[in-house]
């Protein structure tokens, strides 16, 4: 199994959002909306790889927390839940597009998105003022 490093989480999760942009616009409603949520997990996970020390074993339970795929949950896992919701009720579409976003789970792409959805949640992930990954990017 390969090392997946800070960088390479960033790199990823800037990656899927173009990918998710692409798709949309061949038409790829279903995959372009699973890409752009996926970046943000890939966000969270980079921001949560600030976390660990080197020369040190982290703790087993948060590995294995870090490997699921429910954004809110890996928020959780951050040092930044609390700046998050300060940040969401201080900024109204941060918080929409947050509403949008935490909507998507590793199982939306067993699903049929339509060009409404899938155009909410690359503009909730990938909005330049108010995104998402945005938000995260200023972090990690």
């Amino acid at each position: 199994m390969a090392v997946t490093t800070k960088k390479d989480l960033e790199t990823l999760a800037d990656m899927r959002l173009g990918d998710a942009s692409i798709l949309f616009s061949t038409g790829r409603y279903s995959a372009a909306y699973y890409l752009a949520g996926y970046s943000v997990e890939l966000g969270i996970k980079a921001c949560i790889a600030s976390l660990f020390q080197a020369n040190t074993i982290p703790d087993k339970d948060l590995i294995n927390k870090i490997y699921q795929h429910n954004l809110n949950a890996l928020l959780r896992l951050t040092s930044m839940e609390q700046e998050f919701q300060h940040d969401r009720k201080a900024d109204s579409f941060l918080d929409a597009n947050w509403g949008v976003a935490s909507q998507w789970t590793e199982a939306s792409r067993y699903a049929v998105w339509d060009q409404f959805a899938a155009a909410s949640m690359l503009q909730a992930v990938g909005d330049q003022d108010h995104g998402v990954l945005q938000w995260l990017k200023k972090r990690w």
